[in-house]
C-alpha cells in the first residue's frame, strides 16, 4: 500500500481532521509493506497523529442513536 492510498483511506475514514503533512512524514519513516490499514492507523494513533480523530463524535452519535432507539422501543411497550 502506498502513502497516497493510505492518505486517501484515512481521509475517507476520518475526514480531513488530521494534519496530512505530519501523517505523510510519519508514513515515510514506517515500513508499510507488511502492515494492514488497521496496523497503520494504530501506529499513527500511537504517535499521536490521529488523536482520537472523529472517535468522540462517532461515539456520541452511536450513544444518541441507541438512546433514541431504546426510547422508541420502551415508549411502545409502555404506551408512550
Amino acid at each position: 500500500m502506498d502513502i497516497q492510498e493510505i492518505i486517501k483511506q484515512l481521509t475517507s475514514k476520518f475526514g480531513d481532521n488530521f494534519d496530512i503533512s505530519k501523517v505523510t512524514d510519519a508514513l515515510k519513516s514506517i515500513d508499510l509493506k507488511d502492515l494492514s490499514f488497521s496496523d497503520i492507523v494504530s501506529k499513527l494513533g500511537a504517535e499521536g497523529l490521529l488523536d482520537k480523530v472523529g472517535l468522540d463524535s462517532v461515539k456520541g452519535n452511536v450513544v444518541d442513536e441507541l438512546k433514541s432507539k431504546a426510547g422508541d422501543m420502551l415508549g411502545g411497550i409502555f404506551g408512550k
